[in-house]
């Protein structure tokens, strides 16, 4: 299995990193930030299975899909990975040309073995996204078993960047927001806590998993009072997921 190439698709230089963490476990990758970029590295390699987001400037994973079912690459199984779906979008997301549907988050062991499914040419007829219920997840600020998965292969620094690169990540989302006024732009803060969710429920950052999923439904619902509360909250949690990632003495093993 070593032997076989995944394409990874996704804009997001976190969720790239930890694909990339978790698929060279297994074998071999190259890394594309939009659809433009993918046909790009299609023109000259060949690959056992894509991974695609869905959302991308440039070009989408929609359209870079269709585009390659109509190249030489046809036959390459496609996977959309999105977190602005639910269960009951697969369906569509098939009958669109894709072969299969996965939900951020992902969990790093099933999302090996489901990578490990394709790879091997078995029937992927018992591969089934995640549902969101799956997350009913104990508050903790880190969650430790996840950390030793993606320890698995990878040395502790590595990981422990994967993390830090998280924190940064959160801080750049927050700065977008500027908190400092009362001009809540609610789409905006609901699509920047989807994606803390996302990259907070992968990670097992749980404390922070919980609060941007119970902000988002606030955002969405256009509840300031309540969303600012939460917000101060997520801040508050960044810091001391920060902390807790510094100290930490798994990342010394």
């Amino acid at each position: 299995m070593k032997s076989k190439r995944v394409l990874i698709v996704d804009d997001n230089d976190l969720n790239r990193k930890l694909f990339e963490n978790l698929i060279g476990q297994v074998c071999l990758f190259e890394s594309a930030k939009n659809g433009i970029e993918a046909l790009a590295l299609l023109e000259e390699n060949r690959f056992d299975l894509i991974l695609m987001d869905i959302q991308m400037p440039q070009m989408d994973g929609m359209t870079a899909m269709k585009k390659i079912k109509l190249t030489d690459h046809s036959n390459c199984p496609i996977i959309a990975i999105t977190a602005f779906a639910e269960m009951e979008d697969r369906n569509t997301f098939i009958e669109q040309g894709f072969d299969e549907f996965m939900i951020k988050p992902i969990r790093p062991r099933e999302f090996l073995e489901s990578i490990k499914v394709y790879l091997s040419n078995k029937s992927p007829e018992n591969l089934k996204p995640e549902e969101e219920d799956t997350f009913s997840l104990e508050p903790v600020i880190l969650d430790l078993q996840i950390v030793r998965q993606l320890m698995k292969y990878n040395k502790p620094e590595t990981i422990k960047n994967v993390f830090l690169d998280f924190v940064k990540e959160c801080d750049h989302l927050f700065e977008e927001l500027d908190l400092s006024t009362n001009n809540f732009e609610f789409k905006t803060i609901e699509d920047k806590l989807h994606t803390i969710k996302g990259n907070s429920g992968t990670l097992g950052a749980n404390t922070l998993y919980l609060l941007a999923q119970e902000g988002e439904i606030n955002a969405k619902l256009e509840n300031r009072s309540e969303t600012k509360k939460i917000l101060h909250e997520m801040q508050n949690e960044i810091l001391n997921f920060k902390k807790y990632i510094m100290e930490e003495t798994i990342f010394n093993q």
